[in-house]
């Protein structure tokens, strides 16, 4: 998107200064969707491999599947003003991913997005990771989203990348004086809550007792391999 006015850009091991973009094998999932108003999901999700010059029945394969993952195959016919934003940013994901990236570069993806909305595309995210193996560039200020989805983290101050590391790393001990501020910003939660906490077990059909909180996360499921139950 922007010349290079110094420095060397590596992707992998290939220095690619030179190679114009459309060569690099990266693609992008922009904040506000950038998807072309006048065609239609098909087309827009076509338009990067016809300007690869891209076989028609390569393209139709890879529209096609790549609609197919991100569930938005009832789609491919409809102009974007018909969809939702969550829809947008699907068939958004699916442009991208047509393209068989070794790189995908996400700005602000879910920002746009309403919270409810926000979670299923992030766990998308990593979905798509694990199931395809590219690499992913996730650019975000939700640092909980941050936590979740990324095994690094750099964070930028004044345009300069002032520290990286692996995730757990960086949020456990956060070096330079900015990423200690920004750390230290996320909301603590009630003290008395915290206190009162405590780890249940729940092997009945009741779920949770009347007046209780109880707090579900990923990490918190186990996947049992129970040869004795019928």
């Amino acid at each position: 998107l922007e010349e290079i006015s110094k420095g060397e850009l590596y992707i992998g091991d290939t220095l690619s200064n030179d190679i114009a973009p459309k060569d690099r094998d990266i693609a992008m999932v922009f904040q506000n969707y950038a998807l072309y108003p006048h065609m239609t999901v098909y087309d827009n999700m076509a338009f990067g491999l016809k300007l690869r010059k891209t076989p028609k029945d390569e393209i139709k394969r890879r529209v096609e599947e790549a609609a197919r993952i991100l569930d938005i195959a009832h789609l491919l016919d409809r102009k974007p003003k018909a969809l939702s934003g969550g829809q947008r940013q699907r068939v958004a994901i699916a442009r991208a991913l047509a393209m068989e990236p070794e790189l995908l570069v996400a700005d602000e993806p879910i920002a746009s997005l309403d919270v409810s909305i926000q979670a299923q595309i992030v766990n998308l995210f990593k979905h798509l990771q694990a199931e395809h193996g590219f690499s992913f560039l996730f650019i975000a200020h939700d640092l909980a989203m941050v936590e979740f989805l990324c095994d690094r983290v750099g964070v930028m101050y004044r345009g300069r990348l002032v520290e990286a590391a692996p995730t757990g790393e960086l949020f456990k001990n956060p070096l330079h004086p900015y990423t200690q501020a920004l750390l230290s910003s996320i909301p603590i939660p009630d003290p008395r809550r915290e206190r009162a906490r405590k780890l249940v077990e729940f092997r009945e059909e009741a779920f949770c007792p009347p007046g209780t909180w109880a707090e579900v996360r990923p990490g918190h499921f186990l996947l049992e391999n129970r040869r004795d139950a019928r």
